[in-house]
């Protein structure tokens, strides 16, 4: 049970840190550079989280074989719904959702499933 609650608690951190406004950048003037710096990490950390996620629910999470595709179907729903809260919440949190950040987000789901894929494949 204990497994399962660190795990879980890891979700709503990521889900928290999704939903909370972008910290501001002082005294920094947006150039091309700094965007696509930006655009890297961001998109790194989406693909990162979303393996270590996966992987750990793999590894780490009492789960028979039988129903690990619905572990796999929650964070595939977790990304869409992320992103589309972001599009809700975007008066408060003044973040965006994106379709691109879901992609990037399965890439990470389907980057953990490979990495773990003989756990995920047996009892």
């Amino acid at each position: 049970m204990t497994r399962w609650l660190i795990w879980i608690g890891l979700v709503l951190a990521w889900t928290l840190a999704l939903e909370f406004p972008e910290p501001p950048i002082i005294h920094q003037e947006p150039t091309p550079e700094r965007l696509t710096i930006k655009f890297l990490v961001a998109k790194t950390i989406h693909v990162g989280a979303y393996a270590f996620l996966t992987a750990l629910a793999a590894l780490w999470l009492p789960l028979p074989a039988r129903y690990r595709w619905l572990m796999m179907a929650f964070l595939l729903g977790h990304a869409w719904l992320t992103e589309w809260l972001q599009q809700v919440l975007y008066p408060i949190c003044f973040r965006g959702g994106s379709l691109g950040d879901v992609g990037f987000d399965l890439i990470g789901v389907t980057l953990g499933t490979a990495i773990t894929w003989r756990r995920w494949t047996t009892a």
